[in-house]
């Protein structure tokens, strides 16, 4: 036993030294896929968050905390600095007290899913509280000038997260917030950022260079030895951010809600993440976690060449697939491996081979498949599918998912153990999901958010269908453009159906169907809104209201009752606009009666309104109002879901109204009028808001969104 420190001495060495290459490794996989300019930029980044010199990205004024421990400037970085920056000279930052202690990368960078337009998301291990709340806030503005030059010169998305070393010891991720995990993930998250992690830059975590079994005390013990200098290493070349022997049961329920969650935004890895979740929940984790298995390839001689996290990750899930589920899910898991990987195969090379390291693997896994090349053909062909095809894969993925998340709670239920996950952030992450899932009349549904890359259409047919004249009619959006009749348009082609145009047009815009590229075709006689307006229609409300990302709607807004983020409004005077209505001027208008009398004729003249709006829960609803006083109706719904805060009307508020282009019409007293409505001594009224668990109060329309009011009201016209 007398040697016993001695040993240990020498196998903390040696781990540390087989790290060191294996990271090395992975910087140069990292380098070989991106593009060859973005890899100076990755060079460089250690480099620019090190310095605050003004003239280079991430300059601010101030006394900004910067500076890597042991950061040293090599060739490499020195190379990238001359090129990107070639009449700037990099100024030394020897005299700071460096605040930052690691820079690392986790996720799918230097394994086989990173793409050449892989995120880089950095995560960057300090002590906060050794700076004030003031420079911590530059530090991060720093940060954000680092990420937009990454991204407005090289389209290269950047990523930088902070976590304070002590809070990741003790398993604490921040907020459920837009990208924090808060209690959510707690040491699954620190079990993935030991797996995946690239150091770029600083100390290395001690976890890496300790033994594959060791257990929290012994954890301690060896981290006693390095400190006290029993050792042969130098403490400060290394970070305590906490062992990972094991992970409880109670986490597993809330990270399998932060990761349904995820998949709005990325279905494909997602369920390789969800399969993982559930393996570990009903496997042995002990030693057993995929971090060890990592580690054990790199301490027990294999080429680091032949060490992918990624495909580790999807072998350990295939394999528990294979026991646990039906071969409809194992076939939706390869569908989703094969998209999700940064590296394309082709069927021939399925067959002939490829002397691509990276392909050669694929193939090996693909051949233990029987899969046909026609059919890997046609996965590769994912982003040319009928949209529907790729609609139906999602919500195949997605009911795989839903299946895991009611096994993961069940067995947490049925375990005893208190899930780990805070009530707050249980709350917060409902509310996420509720704002998904839950059905409600006249909202716009996210159809697409399960479905990866691009939605948008070369063409689309908007086309009324009456079975008689007197009809109101139903309005389908299609695929492609087709003169054919309905009985004779296959239903494939058929995107959606509603009772109005101005419900196809915000389900268009909300999924993300058009571009401006979009060739549109018009089905539909004697409507206001015309080819030309429709076009317009669509380019007006694509730029001004986009898709919301459910995982990044802002804790504050969970926490309160739904309001109206952004409002937009068709206003339809008739197409061609009554003469009534452009003429005069309301700066003419010299008393409130001229004001009334101003508004009330204009206001009279509108044969419908409708509100497209986004509500601060991330939801979109679309509401038609048709006939007299639509407009006073339409607003006495909104006023109750008015914010309390200051308006800043442009990005609050957008009109259109069709025909207005031509006529090149000032309509800035309708913005005055609706804004002033809806602010207009707002006090207790009937609630409009809604709340978890409740459907929102609008009584009219049917269920499919597209409501239309048809009803007379006895609310009187405007006046003072």
């Amino acid at each position: 036993m007398a040697d016993k420190p001695t040993e240990i001495a020498s196998t903390l060495f040696n781990n540390r030294q087989l790290f060191l290459r294996y990271n090395q490794n992975n910087i140069i996989r990292i380098e070989q896929t991106l593009y060859h300019v973005d890899r100076y930029v990755f060079t460089l980044i250690p480099r620019l968050v090190h310095i605050n010199q003004e003239g280079l990205p991430g300059y601010i004024p101030g006394d900004v905390p910067c500076g890597i421990h042991n950061f040293r400037l090599d060739h490499r970085t020195q190379l990238a600095a001359e090129i990107l920056f070639p009449h700037t000279v990099f100024r030394g930052n020897e005299n700071v007290s460096p605040f930052i202690h690691t820079i690392l990368l986790m996720g799918s960078c230097g394994s086989i899913a990173q793409s050449r337009k892989s995120d880089l998301d950095y995560t960057l291990l300090v002590n906060k509280h050794s700076v004030s709340p003031e420079r911590l806030a530059l530090f991060k503005q720093k940060l954000n000038l680092i990420e937009k030059w990454a991204w407005t010169q090289y389209n290269l998305e950047v990523h930088f997260f902070i976590n304070d070393i002590q809070e990741v010891k003790n398993n604490i991720f921040g907020e459920s917030d837009t990208e924090s995990t808060g209690s959510a993930l707690a040491k699954l998250l620190k079990e993935e950022m030991y797996r995946t992690a690239v150091i770029t830059a600083g100390k290395l975590p001690f976890w890496w260079i300790v033994p594959l079994k060791t257990d929290d005390e012994q954890y301690e013990t060896y981290l006693e030895l390095l400190r006290s200098g029993k050792t042969l290493l130098s403490a400060n070349d290394f970070v305590d951010i906490g062992n990972v022997d094991d992970i409880s049961q109670g986490e597993f329920f809330g990270g399998c809600i932060w990761t349904l969650i995820k998949s709005f935004k990325a279905p494909f890895k997602t369920l390789l993440k969800m399969g993982l979740l559930e393996e570990y929940m009903f496997g042995d984790t002990r030693f057993n976690l995929l971090c060890h298995e990592i580690k054990k390839k790199v301490f027990g001689g294999t080429l680091f060449d032949d060490i992918d996290t990624y495909v580790a990750m999807y072998e350990r899930v295939e394999r528990f697939f294979k026991n646990q589920k039906d071969d409809n899910a194992l076939d939706a898991l390869k569908t989703s491996f094969v998209l999700k990987v940064g590296t394309k195969v082709s069927g021939e090379e399925l067959v002939k081979g490829s002397p691509d390291p990276r392909k050669r693997t694929l193939i090996n896994i693909f051949n233990s498949w029987d899969w046909e090349p026609e059919k890997l053909e046609t996965i590769n062909s994912y982003f040319n599918w009928q949209m529907l095809d790729k609609v139906a894969l999602g919500s195949r993925i997605n009911k795989i998912l839903m299946a895991s998340y009611k096994n993961i709670s069940e067995a947490n239920k049925a375990s005893g153990e208190e899930s780990l996950i805070s009530e707050r952030d249980t709350h917060l992450l409902g509310r996420k999901l509720f704002s998904f899932y839950r059905p409600s009349q006249n909202k716009v549904e996210n159809l697409f958010a399960l479905v990866d890359g691009d939605t948008g259409e070369k063409e689309l047919t908007f086309m009324l269908h009456r079975l008689n004249p007197k009809d109101n009619g139903e309005w389908y959006l299609m695929r492609g453009k087709t003169l054919a009749f309905l009985e004779h348009i296959p239903r494939q082609q058929i995107l959606k159906k509603a009772s109005s145009l101005q419900f196809l047009v915000a389900f268009t815009c909300f999924n993300s169907l058009f571009r401006n590229d979009t060739v549109l075709l018009l089905r539909a006689e004697q409507q206001s809104i015309k080819d030309y307006d429709l076009k317009l229609l669509l380019e007006d409300l694509s730029s001004f209201m986009s898709q919301v990302s459910v995982a990044s709607i802002p804790n504050e807004d969970l926490l309160s009752n739904a309001k109206l983020k952004q409002l937009f409004m068709i206003v339809d005077f008739g197409n061609p606009i009554p003469r009534e209505v452009t003429l005069g001027d309301l700066h003419d208008c010299k008393t409130p009666k001229d004001y009334a009398e101003f508004m009330n004729r204009k206001l009279e003249r509108i044969t419908s309104t409708t509100a497209i709006y986004l509500t601060t829960w991330g939801e979109l609803y679309c509401k038609t109002y048709v006939g007299n006083n639509c407009m006073n109706r339409c607003l006495a719904e909104l006023r109750s879901m008015t914010p309390n805060w200051e308006i800043v009307q442009d990005e609050f508020l957008k009109f259109f109204v069709p025909g207005s282009r031509k006529e090149k019409t000032d309509f800035s007293w309708l913005a005055r009028y609706i804004l002033k409505t809806l602010t207009f001594k707002k006090g207790k009224a009937a609630t409009h808001e809604y709340k978890a668990g409740s459907a929102e109060k609008n009584p009219e329309g049917p269920s499919d969104g597209g409501s239309r009011e048809f009803e007379e009201s006895g609310s009187k016209p405007f006046s003072f």
